[in-house]
């Protein structure tokens, strides 16, 4: 049995700061991006990689299957970065005034960002949700644990955000289990290749998490979406 080492910060109740969301029922679905972290990770051995990529598709997976609000694809702000030539065309992790103007060019009403910080199996990480239209930090969540729990640590993320906006859980979630460090890097090195543009290669890398870790839902998706044009 996997035993989950996430804690939530002292500072932070289990609703973030205290600041509310607006309640979905109040409004219409609110439109939200995940931008790609910024990330550092020093692995065994001397691996390195982007580590943010690899939680913000993540966290849009697990956010897609829930009702009550809408979640912009990466694909979809990657083609806007090239566009509008953003935060170095999507292989940097955007400023907080770059994020902004992509929550206002995609009409969004909140952005998520957030810094990962993984050396070798222990893991931090800072997120907040801005509202784009007024700038304001609308919730800040830290959590800390070890990087094989790195999808533990997304589906407590993705609750706690969705709580505030009284959203639905998602019915059909994946159970919760360890991601191999190895899978997480191959995943994040195949994101890195797919931001790129380099198809051949991504797949390749894909393929290598599902070989590590045949569960691994976001690996699965993104070979779906590529193989299917």
């Amino acid at each position: 049995m996997l035993v989950r080492a996430i804690t939530l910060a002292a500072p932070f109740a289990a609703m973030g700061l205290g600041l509310g969301l607006a309640p979905v029922e109040a409004q219409d679905e609110p439109r939200v991006a995940v931008l790609d972290f910024s990330s550092f990770m020093m692995g065994e051995g001397g691996q390195s990689v982007n580590l943010g990529k690899a939680l913000s598709a993540m966290l849009v997976t697990e956010f897609s299957g829930r009702e009550g609000m809408q979640v912009i694809e990466r694909q979809q702000i990657n083609a806007l970065l090239d566009e509008q030539d953003l935060c170095s065309s999507g292989r940097a992790a955007c400023s907080e005034a770059e994020s902004l103007e992509i929550g206002r060019l995609l009409g969004l009403q909140y952005v998520l960002l957030g810094q990962i910080t993984s050396i070798v199996d222990n893991l931090r990480m800072d997120i907040r949700a801005v509202d784009v239209e007024t700038s304001e930090i609308v919730t800040v969540h830290k959590k800390s644990g070890r990087t094989t729990d790195l999808f533990s640590i997304v589906v407590d993320l993705a609750d706690d955000f969705s709580a505030q906006l009284h959203l639905v859980p998602s019915s059909e979630r994946a159970e919760i289990e360890e991601i191999p460090v190895a899978a997480t890097i191959e995943f994040s090195r195949a994101l890195d290749f797919e931001d790129r543009g380099e198809i051949d290669q991504a797949i390749r890398h894909y393929e290598a998490t599902l070989e590590i870790h045949a569960n691994h839902r976001d690996a699965r998706r993104a070979l779906e979406r590529l193989r299917g044009g």
